[in-house]
């Protein structure tokens, strides 16, 4: 059964519960010491099967993440970094970086990255690449020497000493959550934060206390799924994505989803993916909705039929395509199309 599913705007990563890894689109943030932009896989490939394939065969990969051409893949208190570094978001000029405690999570945004460390006492939460609007949570953004790229090339320490539970990326922006307060940092020109428009360079608490059971971002605009079932969201709903049943430019606090008992969700580019209890997938917004060639846009939360009665346990979204995946069958869907694996 697929466990993980990650992607960027190039390339995507599956992996299952025996950590067999699958990618396709363009390779250059694969884990193949010959990836290339112009090398492109056009259906699911068993990346261990390539000649070039950059890991040990027997790596028990756990936790995959992508950025807009780099891709983060751990195992225990080992990272592996392939892709673009322009910003140093791979935080090493190798392949892999060796952490004092064992990953619990990676995270990756546009050109920025995350790993987050436990040990029996606490979480630490490193940060590296792009860090003009403060993305990082380091206290310094593009105001702190004007004209000069801001960006860490190697995993640095944020000040933060509560215990995170769960984290996910924007394009510029972080957001994180402890057990019952959700924190941000980074770009809030569209209300990314929840906080307001100004952008943050340190973790900053939202208003919103919820136990968190999923946080979902890949654009400009973000999902907090509590565990009881209630869903919230903010930034970004220039195309409805936001589920409010009308367009708002800009989600400057969170606002609730009038939907009930959801159990997964994933925030897309223009559009959004919403799983129910009754095993019901929902998408709004503009673009990959699955929902025919002539439905592009949906202002509010509308069914896919195509996946009823299919046992669909998970979603997924990056910000051009969608997924969704049962205990047999991948589906995958794009601008008016849906295919299956």
């Amino acid at each position: 059964m697929l466990s993980h599913l990650k992607s960027g705007t190039r390339a995507l990563h599956t992996s299952t519960q025996k950590t067999v890894l699958y990618g396709w689109g363009q390779t250059q943030a694969l884990p193949l010491t010959k990836g290339h932009m112009d090398r492109v896989f056009n259906q699911p490939t068993l990346l261990r099967n390539e000649q070039d394939y950059a890991l040990p065969k027997d790596e028990e990969i756990t936790q995959v993440a992508t950025g807009w051409g780099h891709s983060l893949l751990s195992n225990s208190n080992q990272v592996y970094a392939f892709g673009l570094n322009q910003s140093g978001q791979l935080g090493t000029s190798k392949t892999k970086l060796t952490m004092q405690d064992p990953v619990k999570f990676v995270a990756c945004g546009r050109e920025h990255s995350h790993i987050v460390t436990e040990n029996q006492e606490s979480t630490q939460l490193y940060s590296f690449g792009n860090n003009m609007y403060g993305q990082l949570g380091l206290g310094k953004n593009k105001n702190s020497n004007p004209g000069s790229l801001i960006a860490e090339s190697q995993p640095t320490l944020v000040n933060f000493k509560e215990k995170i539970e769960s984290i996910t990326c924007g394009l510029d922006n972080t957001i994180f959550a402890t057990k019952k307060q959700i924190f941000g940092m980074g770009w809030s020109a569209d209300g990314q934060l929840g906080q307001g428009f100004e952008d943050k360079t340190v973790p900053s608490p939202l208003s919103l206390e919820i136990e968190i059971k999923k946080l979902s971002s890949s654009t400009d605009y973000t999902f907090a799924l509590g565990t009881d079932g209630r869903l919230w969201t903010w930034g970004n709903s220039e195309y409805g994505q936001g589920i409010q049943g009308k367009i708002i430019d800009r989600i400057l606090e969170p606002l609730e989803v009038k939907l009930n008992d959801v159990v997964d969700v994933a925030a897309g580019g223009p559009f959004s993916v919403i799983l129910t209890k009754d095993g019901q997938v929902y998408t709004c917004g503009y673009g990959s909705l699955g929902l025919g060639k002539d439905v592009v846009q949906t202002l509010e939360a509308t069914v896919v039929t195509e996946l009823s009665n299919k046992e669909i346990i998970k979603v997924f979204a990056t910000t051009d395509y969608a997924a969704a995946i049962s205990s047999k069958f991948f589906f995958c869907f794009f601008f008016c199309f849906l295919v299956y694996y």
